[in-house]
């Protein structure tokens, strides 16, 4: 499956519906879990963009770039409802997710953004457990090499993006390693699936 921009809704019948959160100015909010000890430093500074796009042959456009990762939704229902993966998303972000909930809202025209799909990381996850095949893309995940490439293929341009992913992730990527979301984009969500404390 060799293919930029792979769109499940072409192959299976169970994408994801959430709908992108569009502001009549041209501003997208998204969402992103942190831990509490993280909290001050970005909501003085921003997002740092530290992980690299990596993949055996990334796409020259995303070639030395660095991101961030959020959810279309606070706490999406692919996570524990998916019709694949049952709730393997769950048990498998919430291993690196925070557990406080930041809203973030950026420019679109300033911000370069894509939706990425996560079903392909779950697919060999749930392979690897002995749990038998998901979606079944009929990958060798010895090495992971075949379904990272597969997600980073999976990439799609926010303004392209027509619900085609079966568990999107969001991503915010920028050339090079550094701020990739200031803080002036920045504040606690009003809602916090995973710390009451909160709310």
């Amino acid at each position: 499956m060799r293919n930029s921009r792979i769109s499940l809704n072409k192959l299976f019948d169970s994408t994801d519906q959430a709908e992108l959160n569009m502001s009549a100015d041209g501003c997208f909010a998204f969402y992103h879990y942190t831990h509490a000890s993280h909290l001050s430093n970005i909501l003085e500074e921003g997002l740092w963009a530290r992980r690299e796009v990596a993949c055996p042959q990334p796409p020259t456009h995303l070639s030395g770039t660095f991101l961030i990762e959020g959810f279309i939704d606070p706490y999406p229902d692919w996570l524990t409802q998916s019709k694949y993966y049952d709730d393997l998303g769950a048990l498998l972000t919430t291993q690196y997710i925070g557990e406080v909930l930041l809203e973030v809202s950026v420019p679109v025209h300033a911000f370069q953004i894509y939706i990425a799909d996560y079903a392909h990381i779950l697919e060999c996850k749930r392979l690897q457990d002995n749990k038998g095949t998901g979606i079944g893309f009929g990958y060798d995940c010895r090495d992971g090499k075949e379904c990272t490439q597969a997600y980073v293929d999976s990439y799609v341009e926010l303004g392209d993006y027509r619900n085609q992913h079966h568990a999107p992730i969001v991503q915010v990527v920028r050339r090079g390693e550094g701020m990739v979301v200031p803080h002036h984009y920045i504040k606690v969500s009003a809602s916090q699936p995973r710390n009451h404390d909160l709310t």
